[in-house]
């Protein structure tokens, strides 16, 4: 016996997104807020909020899946095997800036998507970006002094800190973004 799945409706499908957007908003500044204030965010109804999202735990799996699917697209957009691996670091770090807010839900408080699941498949995720790392030791490019997996987290680190600069304290979009380059080709390759 087969399942067949069946795509939801248009408003069905935009009351889902407006309530996954507002929690990232809603939760990636106070990880503590209600779920009254997302769907107060997301302009629904609770009653609608528990329709889509019966527990807090079936929403915040949901933000994980969402994440995942964001995140994935943005390092696949960003080519990470094509061209020098500088090159292919700079092109992931700005297809993930505009991803600042779901970064600070990630980032901001690792507990706001608290479970295993959601970290092991941020681990799949962005296997592409750690593979980067090493081609770009391998080759020269970047410093082998640093381990993969703290460059990676650095440059996580960095997004989100370019991120809540743009957004917090007034840098223009392509100020945030040059620090980041620059604070990343620092941490891959001290000489600079």
């Amino acid at each position: 016996m087969s399942t067949v799945t069946v795509p939801e409706s248009g408003t069905k499908a935009r009351t889902r997104r407006a309530i996954l957007d507002a929690a990232v908003d809603v939760l990636g500044k106070n990880a503590a807020a209600s779920l009254s204030e997302i769907a107060a965010e997301a302009e629904v109804g609770r009653s609608t909020l528990h329709r889509y999202y019966p527990e807090r735990i079936d929403l915040v799996r949901a933000l994980g899946e969402d994440a995942l699917d964001k995140l994935g697209a943005a390092l696949e957009r960003s080519r990470p095997t094509e061209g020098p691996a500088d090159a292919a670091l700079r092109r992931m770090s700005h297809e993930c800036f505009d991803l600042g807010p779901l970064l600070s839900l990630i980032f901001g408080d690792p507990q706001a998507l608290s479970n295993s699941a959601f970290w092991e498949g941020l681990g799949a995720v962005d296997a592409p970006l750690l593979a980067l790392i090493e081609r770009g030791q391998a080759d020269g490019t970047f410093s082998s002094e640093l381990k993969v997996r703290w460059i990676r987290r650095m440059l996580w680190w960095c997004l989100l800190t370019g991120w809540e600069s743009f957004n917090k304290e007034g840098y223009s979009r392509t100020d945030a973004i040059e620090s980041i380059d620059l604070t990343v080709a620092r941490i891959t390759n001290p000489d600079l």
